[in-house]
């Protein structure tokens, strides 16, 4: 039997929309719709892609950033809308056909723990400063001129209702964004749905986040070490 489908693949709501499906959900619809309502729900539009980012990382926000070193600078500025790195590698060479290897991570006490913070030499780790500018930091201290590659994951753009913008949301998730709108909507005009409509938000964020992954398998293995007694 042949379908009478579309043939397209376009459904792509804007953050207006999206906001009048939201407050419908609620029971605010035509008239009852005011300009505070949007004024809110454009910020909570917002912070739930704040909320987003702090759950995890969203991979349609991952990128990769290059960064090329210079000799006896340890650190490097990292863009501000930067959530967290992922992997880091340095690399030295022509690309592609540069040599590589994986930098390990390590935190501000262990990077305070080393005595000599000013050894030269090709970097074999890093630490990542969390600030409102944040930073990466490469011991040792390059000595030459590498090629430091990261893979980080980053703020959503802005979302605004102004020109029919959309949310920078792949399809998996539209529903999500429309459930979590309802459920912050709720909590300024609907307070008596608010607890059905977030459980209906933790619902669909769920649902999204499940096929928000790699299908890949992970190997784990033990770190062995000498020991003796």
């Amino acid at each position: 039997m042949d379908l009478n489908t579309t043939g397209t693949f376009d459904f792509a709501p804007s953050v207006g929309e999206c906001v009048l499906n939201a407050l419908s959900r609620i029971q605010i619809r035509g008239p009852m719709v005011k300009a505070e309502m949007l004024q809110m729900a454009n910020g909570e539009a917002n912070l739930m892609q704040v909320e987003w980012s702090n759950r995890g990382p969203n991979l349609w926000t991952v990128d990769e950033q290059e960064v090329d070193t210079v000799p006896g600078y340890a650190t490097y500025p990292v863009d501000p809308s930067t959530i967290a790195v992922l992997e880091v590698t340095i690399g030295q060479g022509d690309p592609p056909n540069e040599n590589e290897i994986m930098l390990t991570s390590i935190s501000r006490g262990q990077y305070m723990a080393y005595p000599n913070k000013a050894e030269r030499g090709r970097p074999t780790v890093y630490w990542y400063d969390i600030l409102i500018a944040p930073t990466i930091t490469l011991w040792p201290v390059p000595n030459d001129v590498y090629h430091l590659h990261f893979t980080r994951y980053r703020q959503q753009m802005d979302a605004t209702m102004r020109g029919a913008k959309n949310f920078e949301t792949p399809y998996r998730w539209l529903d999500a964004a429309c459930s979590g709108l309802a459920a912050r909507l709720s909590t300024h005009y609907a307070p008596a749905l608010e607890q059905v409509r977030y459980a209906q938000a933790e619902r669909a964020y769920k649902f999204a986040a499940s096929r928000d992954k790699e299908n890949a398998p992970i190997f784990l293995s033990p770190m062995i070490e000498f020991y003796s007694p």
